[in-house]
């Protein structure tokens, strides 16, 4: 049998009104691709076998137990039949980005093993398991990076209810990964248990109205409804440069101006004739090391790639 290849976009968690509801897929529109690459194939040794490559495999654990790959590989054996296979991770996203890395690696793998195996799993199945795995990295279960990755879209993540909704085609994400190292625990740990009244109030009345705007195709207000009462305040002041940069980008053009998932990376909401200045700015005053990045993307509407090989 050929093998299969599985690619998964990187994603916007939280989507700013949308704490764990909402989450974005990221088309690359120019230079290298944002997503992580799994491939499945027989192995030759009679047993299991995983191999790491790209830019930032050394920053992943050594033993092959910990890796989510090989997790992924183990949640299909426990459901059927596994021969031995060979798995190979392209990993090209950053660690602990705010881009979705965990869950990227996972849909990939989740999504070439299901292909290769004759699909044991239905697409709700398939997505409660990439969850479940996603859960153990972030110490809970929300599926605003999962579901985008391995559905494509603007998505509203409600469990088994997951759905996709409108969105503007003319949106532009531009993307700017500082480099700083940012813990998804801890960023997490930074929020309450519990919530005053009145953000509660005030992210509900957002939300609402931005999904409301959505279906009206009313762009403007969606766009005013991009606001973050509970977690932004929180962790913007984590991460070095943000404030900053989140101001500049607003100067610049930007309608809209977020931590993407739990940071440091910012993602800026705006319209092509803005996005290229927005880039520019971003990728000189928003870069802390050589592994800065910056992107001009667009909602990327196709679910997970699969492919034979």
């Amino acid at each position: 049998m050929t093998g299969i290849r599985a690619q998964a976009a990187a994603s916007i968690g939280n989507f700013s009104v949308g704490f764990d509801l909402l989450g974005v897929a990221l088309q690359v529109l120019e230079g290298e691709s944002l997503a992580d690459v799994v491939e499945v194939s027989a192995s030759t040794g009679g047993r299991h076998q995983l191999e790491i490559h790209g830019k930032f495999a050394d920053y992943l654990p050594d033993a092959d137990e910990e890796n989510l790959v090989w997790q992924c590989l183990q949640a299909f054996e426990a459901v059927c039949t596994v021969p031995p296979l060979k798995l190979v991770l392209f990993k090209n996203l950053p660690i602990s980005s705010g881009l979705g890395s965990s869950a990227s690696s996972i849909v990939a793998a989740a999504a070439a093993l299901n292909a290769y195996l004759d699909e044991p799993l239905t697409a709700t199945q398939l997505l409660v398991l990439c969850g479940r795995l996603e859960g153990g990295v972030s110490g809970s279960i929300h599926l605003d990076n999962i579901a985008p990755s391995l559905l494509g879209g603007l998505v509203l993540c409600n469990g088994e209810e997951t759905c996709a909704l409108p969105f503007n085609p003319n949106w532009r994400l531009v993307v700017a990964y500082s480099g700083q190292e940012v813990s998804t625990r801890l960023m997490r740990d930074l929020l309450p248990a519990a919530y005053p009244a009145t953000e509660v109030i005030q992210q509900m009345t957002a939300l609402a109205a931005f999904i409301s705007a959505l279906h009206r195709n009313d762009w403007s207000v969606a766009e005013a409804s991009l606001l973050d009462y509970l977690a932004e305040p929180r962790r913007a002041p984590q991460i070095e440069g943000y404030t900053a940069a989140k101001t500049k980008c607003l100067s610049l053009g930007a309608n809209a101006v977020g931590i993407s998932g739990s940071g440091p990376t910012l993602f800026a909401l705006c319209y092509q004739q803005a996005a290229d200045q927005i880039a520019d700015w971003l990728t000189e005053n928003y870069a802390f090391n050589d592994q800065a990045f910056t992107r001009v993307c667009e909602i990327n509407r196709k679910p997970v790639v699969v492919e034979r090989f």
